[in-house]
This record gives C-alpha cells, sequence and structure tokens, in this order.
C-alpha cells in the first residue's frame, strides 16, 4: 500500500507540469485543474487509509484538502463573487492547517506560539509594503492582507510543526511539512502579484501550479507521515 500511495503521489505532485508540457491544461483548462486537486486530495484519503486508523490529525488536515478543493472550484470561475468564496475556502483551509499543526500530535502551543507569531509578523510586514506599493487590488485590499496573514501564520505553524517533527525523530513528516509550506507560500504570493497586475517573469509562467498543488499534495502524504 505503502508504494502505491507514494507512486500516486508522485504523479500528483507532477501532474501540472505534464498537463502543461502536453498541452492538456490549455485545451481542458478547469477540468485538469480539478483532476489535480482531486489528485491531492485522494493522495490524502490514501494516506489515512494506509495507517489502518483514523487519527485527529487525519481528520483534520483532509478538511483542509477538502477546502482547498473547493477554492479551486470557485478560483476557477472569472466572476468577482466566486473569487471572493474561493478566497474564503482557503483562508478556511489555512486556519484548519494552523490549528492542526499547533494543536495535534507531539508539539505543544503554549511552546510555539510566541516564535510562530514573531515569524509571521517578520514575513508579514514586507508583504504588505509589496502589497501597498506594487500592485493594486482595490476594494479587494483588506481581504487580501487578512488572507495574507491567514497564508503567514499557516506558514509559520507549518515550519514549527516541521522542526518538531524532525526533533522528534520523524524526518519524513518535517520535509513533508516544511516543503509544502514553502511551495503553498511561493504559488499564493505569486498568485497575489499576478491578480494584482504584475507581470511576472518568463520562467515563473506556470509557478503558481507548479508549487501549488505539490504543497497541497505533500500536506496530504504528511497524513501518512504523521
Amino acid at each position: 500500500m505503502k508504494t502505491l500511495l507514494l507512486i500516486f503521489a508522485f504523479f500528483s505532485a507532477i501532474m501540472p507540469v505534464i498537463t502543461q508540457k502536453t498541452g492538456l491544461s490549455k485545451k481542458y483548462g478547469f477540468k485538469i485543474k480539478m483532476l489535480c486537486a482531486f489528485m491531492y486530495l485522494v493522495t490524502g484519503i490514501l494516506s489515512a487509509v494506509s495507517l489502518h486508523r483514523l487519527t485527529d490529525y487525519s481528520v483534520l488536515i483532509l478538511g483542509a484538502l477538502v477546502s482547498g478543493l473547493l477554492g479551486d472550484f470557485f478560483l476557477s470561475y472569472k466572476n468577482d463573487k466566486y473569487f471572493s468564496v474561493g478566497v474564503v475556502f482557503f483562508a478556511l483551509g489555512h486556519i484548519v492547517y494552523s490549528v492542526t499543526f499547533l494543536l495535534i500530535g507531539e508539539m505543544k502551543a503554549v511552546e510555539y506560539i510566541i516564535p510562530v507569531i514573531v515569524m509571521t509578523v517578520i514575513i508579514f510586514i514586507p508583504v504588505v509594503y509589496i502589497i501597498k506599493t506594487k500592485i493594486s487590488l482595490g476594494r479587494m485590499e483588506k481581504p487580501i492582507l487578512i488572507y495574507a496573514l491567514l497564508l503567514l501564520f499557516s506558514f509559520a505553524c507549518g515550519v514549527a510543526k516541521s522542526i518538531v517533527a524532525i526533533k522528534s525523530a520523524n524526518p519524513s513528516s518535517g520535509l513533508c511539512l516544511i516543503t509544502a509550506s514553502v511551495f503553498f507560500v511561493i504559488s499564493d504570493i505569486l498568485l497575489g502579484l499576478k491578480s494584482g497586475g504584475m507581470k511576472l517573469p518568463k520562467f515563473l509562467r506556470h509557478a503558481v501550479t507548479y508549487t501549488y498543488f505539490p504543497a497541497q499534495t505533500l500536506f496530504a502524504l504528511s497524513i501518512y507521515f504523521q
């Protein structure tokens, strides 16, 4: 079962690259995006099944993945109302990730909450500067700033959780979480810049999907390595 899980997770992570290079994503944009989303969700389900038990960590991570899938669905529509709904689902996903990393497992929230908050603030300040000075989001500026705060707090929680996992002799979990957290931040920051009208360099043209789907897949895989 472990071999099947790892093979499926591998293809889930690289599927955006495969579909982009073969031209399938351009031809079947929405369908390919939802296929990739379902693949990271299935990775999470397979990870949970492979454990032969259902843990609180598994349930919460699966909930965050479902929230991400719904966010992918609504963000696919070029409509402000649907875009807002998609952002809400992604924000909910980050809240669930944060709660999971802080409260589930061997990590004690009291010991890590101050470093997590400090890390969030340190990263949030330059992000606010970029949003305020480099891009124009109009009336979406405040919601995006709130979302950015949730994203970065989730990132800080993921980093802290990965450190705890490595210190607890669980490097596989730690590697999944730190890589997923970094990829998710990169993906969302690039998406925000792109949505705000900033023209990204050519080599970053597909970086949003190339980092986002692997990030969700790695979060899903962390269920198995918990």
